[in-house]
């Protein structure tokens, strides 16, 4: 992925001086608005679940990926407990698994289709006043995607894209 050619230059459309990394930029988001609830869409292996937890303590996060066995195990149950509930199974269809929440941040399949479809099932669970979000946006596939089912929308940091409902 660190080579991929076909990669697009997208501006960031905000001011941000902090890091450049997602997991702050999604810190001050939920920080900014007092969120306590978050869908992430894809966790891999759980840095950016895991640093939001550590840092934001009134955070519960929706984590979905194909395979939990990547961040879910004893350890993480015992000191996350509720806060952390995960969720495995193919991202589009296990949407109906959560309840509404302030925050989605988009993080799955990157193609074309598959961001479509997530963009599609997670949109009606984000609260009023909620945040959709995701990353990579300078992907082909997602930058698409978001054009098509996103009317407005910003670009922070690290490629996150996001529009307040």
């Amino acid at each position: 992925m660190a080579n991929r050619k076909d990669l697009l230059k997208v501006p960031m459309t905000i001011d941000w001086n902090d890091k450049p990394n997602r997991k702050y930029f999604l810190k001050y988001l939920v920080e900014q608005n007092n969120y306590t609830t978050m869908a992430e869409v894809g966790v891999r292996d759980g840095r950016t679940t895991f640093f939001l937890l550590d840092n934001c303590p009134n955070l519960k996060i929706y984590g979905i990926d194909l395979s939990i066995s990547g961040f879910y195990n004893n350890a993480v149950k015992e000191k996350y407990g509720d806060r952390l509930v995960p969720i495995q199974g193919n991202s589009s269809l296990v949407a109906n698994q959560i309840p509404d929440v302030d925050l989605v941040f988009i993080d799955a399949d990157h193609g074309y289709v598959g961001c479509c479809a997530d963009i599609r099932e997670y949109t009606p669970m984000v609260k009023p006043g909620g945040i959709l979000s995701g990353h990579d946006i300078d992907y082909p596939g997602v930058n698409s995607a978001v054009k098509k089912y996103v009317k407005k929308y910003d670009v922070g940091p690290n490629n996150v894209w996001f529009t307040k409902t």
